[in-house]
Parts: structure tokens; sequence; C-alpha cells
């Protein structure tokens, strides 16, 4: 019968993005790829030191095998490159699920929620003017005026998002979804990327969880949520100053220029520029062509040089540490430091 270890070992295997065998291969010569599968449905447990050797092979402590498990992510939606596997997909799916677990068990000890409400009170779409209300209405009631949104994830963690950053896997983008049974959105990004590509992703993703695609084309629905993120980042009113009613070209000088203030590549400025008929869709298609041609899909001019980072969980932690609401090795185990690593980056200033 499956129980609270067989579900975190497994979630565990995952998150490590070990086979069975090469989990028992890991743990030495105290266990076997069918001990691991009995384990994990539940029909025997092991002892000590199998107990100890899975940890350590799986670089969790052994009461992390003992905690709650029921929290789950509901309506997830990736956002991926072809080349990712399933395995891979299942890592981050785990590592975005330990993480939020963290988080709330955290917000519980220092009673700290953050209540989410959805801005838009139509979210179903059903035409390209509907993503515009939408977004029109995001920047009125979270008041972000028709400038640039400078810090997009600490504005969404301000709002009761969960934002979790992936350190691996340069070709995943991103994934959302809601904390099952919890009004608690959650956003997964790559940490590294280009910035204007991440905070396009996070805006993407944004639209997932804000409108409802119910009525829309399956494989539609990809297209207008980057529909969404351009109408979001760059503001119709944005650039039709920016760039005026019409235009039969635009320059590269224009372009990186918008790319530095809004922090949006030059590629989604076209895209947005083609969806607001600023450009015809000939002038947009010969630009997709140059880009190709050029190798700009890959790495593109113009340098936006923002912060994107998220900063609320750790931030939390230090705070209870500081508090003494949480002992420092708690606190290093929320971070996934060791207990010497805490002790080197904090200092209390009195």
């Amino acid at each position: 019968m499956i129980n609270e270890f067989s579900k975190r070992l497994y979630s565990a295997r995952k998150m490590a993005g070990l086979s069975m065998a090469a989990l028992a291969e890991k743990a030495g010569a105290v266990v076997t790829k069918q001990a691991i599968s009995k384990y994990e449905k539940g029909l025997i447990n092991p002892g000590s030191v199998v107990l100890i050797a899975l940890a350590n092979a799986l670089e969790v402590k052994v009461d992390y095998f003992f905690r709650p498990s029921t929290m789950t992510i509901e309506g997830l939606e990736f956002r991926k490159k072809a080349k990712m596997t399933r395995k891979v997909e299942d890592r981050i799916k785990y590592q975005t699920i330990d993480f939020i677990q963290k988080y709330l068990e955290l917000e519980d000890i220092l009673n700290t929620q953050t209540a989410f409400e959805n801005p838009v009170t139509q979210p179903l779409v059903k035409t390209r003017e509907d993503i515009e209300a939408a977004a029109c209405e995001i920047h009125e009631k979270w008041a972000l005026g028709q400038g640039p949104v400078p810090h997009l994830i600490e504005l969404l963690e301000d709002k009761g998002f969960k934002v979790f950053e992936v350190s691996e896997f340069d070709y995943f983008d991103g994934l959302s979804g809601f904390v099952s049974g919890m009004n608690i959105p959650v956003v997964a990004v790559y940490k590294g990327c280009d910035l204007a590509r991440k905070r396009f992703t996070i805006a993407h993703e944004l639209g997932h969880l804000l409108l409802d695609f119910s009525q829309a084309e399956e494989d539609n629905i990809e297209k207008l949520c980057h529909t969404f993120a351009g109408a979001l980042l760059l503001p119709e009113a944005v650039m039709q100053k920016e760039l005026g009613g019409h235009r039969s070209k635009i320059t590269l000088w224009e372009l990186k220029k918008l790319k530095g203030i809004f922090g949006v590549s030059i590629q989604a400025i076209m895209a947005r520029a083609v969806n607001l008929s600023i450009i015809s869709p000939s002038t947009y298609k010969s630009f997709c062509i140059y880009v190709r041609k050029n190798g700009w899909h890959k790495e593109e001019p113009g340098k936006y040089e923002g912060k994107e980072v998220a900063n609320r969980f750790k931030q939390l932690v230090y705070h209870g540490a500081a508090e003494q609401v949480i002992s420092f090795s708690k606190a290093a185990e929320f971070l996934n430091i060791s207990a010497a690593q805490f002790d080197e980056e904090v200092l209390f200033v009195s």
C-alpha cells in the first residue's frame, strides 16, 4: 500500500532524474532495483542503513522521506523546446513541487501568506481584443501605468504568485499552474536565460494563469499567450507613441532602444507591431527571414540591463532566522545549502 515514505521516495528520485536501477547503483551495494520498486509501492519499508544510503544518493535529509506530501500542481502548462525528455520534465515538475511545499511551510511558520486575486474580471478569451482589454485592465488594477514593468518577478511575488527559478536545463522556458485545492498560482522559469526572454516567458505563463482559453483552439493557445505577453509588456499606447500608427520599415536603432527600455526582445517587438497593424504581414515575414539568416533567433542585438530575480522566499528564510523563528539548520534546509554555508552568509546588524 502506498504510504508517505513511498510517495516521498518517488518524488526525490524524480527530482534527481534517476531510474530505480541508477538509484540502486548510486546508493551502493545496500539496496537493489527490485527493493526500491517495492519501497515505492509501499510493500516493504527500508531499514536505517538503506534509508541513510538512499538519502545520501538522492541528496536529501532522512526526514525528507517522512514529511507530508499532499500538494500537487493542477493545470500544469509546460513551455519547452522539443529536445526536453520526459525524465527532465519530471525533474523540473518535482523540483517545483518540492520548492512550493517548502514555500508554503515557511509562510505558515511566519504567518505571512499573500492572497492572490485575479485582476481580470472577464478572463474568457475569444478574440485578440479580449487579450488587449485584459492587459489594459491588469495595468490599471496593478497601477502599472504605460511605462516599463521593471521587476516583473517581484511584482508577481507581491501579488501572491510563487515563482521558482530552475537552475538547470537551458532548453526549458517555463511552466505554470495552481496549487491543488488552493488559489495559489505557480510559475517556474529558467534562471539563467536572457533577461528579455525570461520576462516574456513569465508574462506568457501569466496569460495561462489569468485568462480562460476554454473556447480557443488548442493549437492556438500558445500564440494567444504570446500575444498577451506582448500586450502586457508593450501596451498599445506605448507602441503607437514610439513607432507611430503605420510604418513600412523600422530601424534596428529603434528596436534596440525599445528593448533596452522595456525589456522585450526585438523579435517580440516586431511581433507586437504586426499584431497592432503598425507593420504589414509581408514586412514582418521579411524581418523573420532576416532574423534566421543572421542568427538573431539564437542571439539578437541589443541589451536589457534590468533585473529579474525571485527573492521573496530567500528573504522570508533570512527573516525567520534573524528573528529566531526558525533555526539555522532549518533555514539551511529551506535553501538547500549546508548549515556551514548558511553560517557564512549570515551577518546580523543590530
